[in-house]
């Protein structure tokens, strides 16, 4: 999707183009969530991060059919191409920061990082301010564009996630000091994950790709998730099966064949310990079925099954 207006609905041209083409900030009151709960998009798998603030109400989240209430003052951080849905109440305001990977300048952020299920971050009222104090900043930029638009939205963006990682870090009680050492290969790591999730699920393998010890790269996995390696494999390919039983038409045992599992059972097993139930157990909420059928184009959407959806 490319954004080609600003919020106020002004034409920007030139270089600024560009920029609305990989960022939007967008401000949600009572009336935008009535309209969006009425309408009929459907397409819920995005091809952009997305960061969304709950200024006001709450807010139910569902992704990849995992569902959390989400009260006043929470911060939820989507990472690209995740199925994922927002219900808020009526009285729910929100602000959603919406951007394409290539906008960042930091190649990666551990709260984006797909093999993470929800990123939730739960505010006090000083770190709320904070939070609004960014905001504020990147709407005062995206709805007076000038040449320098583009640099410093990425800049204020960039800031924006490092603060929210930092807040992470201290409400997991992780130390934060050896930071600027383990960052670049916690990064490198969740590359190498994401290309090759499928086809390798061994510890060794990434630990020789980075050139460091099996018991290094446990360290490091340990300081960013405070989980093992192979709990952080096996969640990524469980984040993946449970999309491609949400949107894709394949069996369990093709789901389990695509995914690398020699043995179908093995799947299983490996699902129920992190799920808590077998794949075929796993049932679609009503509106992840109304996904399933947008995605597989097995019957078309009504207006009226997508009342209370919001993209």
């Amino acid at each position: 999707m490319d954004f080609v207006i600003n919020s106020q609905g002004s034409p920007v041209h030139g270089d600024l183009d560009e920029l609305l083409k990989q960022f939007m900030i967008i401000d949600m009151d009572e009336k935008a969530v009535a309209d969006l709960n009425l309408s009929n998009k459907a397409e819920h798998r995005h091809a952009y991060h997305e960061i969304i603030w709950v200024r006001q109400g709450s807010a139910v989240h569902v992704l990849d059919g995992e569902s959390l209430d989400f009260p006043r003052h929470t911060l939820v951080c989507i990472p690209a191409s995740r199925i994922h849905k927002l219900y808020p109440s009526p009285d729910c305001k929100t602000t959603g920061i919406k951007f394409k990977k290539e906008f960042l300048q930091l190649a990666s952020h551990m709260i984006f990082s797909q093999h993470s299920a929800h990123t939730v971050i739960q505010m006090n009222e000083e770190q709320a301010a904070i939070i609004e104090g960014y905001i504020g900043l990147m709407h005062y930029e995206y709805n007076h564009p000038s040449s320098y638009s583009h640099e410093k939205l990425q800049h204020l963006v960039s800031v924006f996630i490092i603060f929210i990682e930092e807040l992470r870090l201290f409400q997991s009680q992780s130390d934060p000091k050896n930071l600027t050492q383990t960052q670049s290969m916690w990064a490198r790591f969740n590359a190498i994950l994401e290309e090759k999730f499928k086809t390798e699920h061994r510890v060794s393998f990434y630990a020789l790709r980075l050139n460091v010890s099996t018991r290094k790269l446990g360290e490091i996995v340990k300081y960013y998730t405070g989980k093992c390696v192979s709990e952080v494999i096996d969640e990524r390919l469980i984040v993946e099966a449970r999309r491609l039983i949400l949107i894709s038409d394949l069996s369990i045992k093709e789901i389990a064949f695509e995914l690398g599992f020699g043995e179908h059972s093995y799947f299983t097993k490996v699902f129920k310990k992190l799920t808590g139930i077998t794949p075929t157990e796993f049932k679609p909420t009503e509106i992840d079925s109304l996904v399933h059928q947008f995605f597989c184009l097995k019957a078309p959407l009504k207006e009226e099954d997508l009342v209370g959806t919001l993209n």
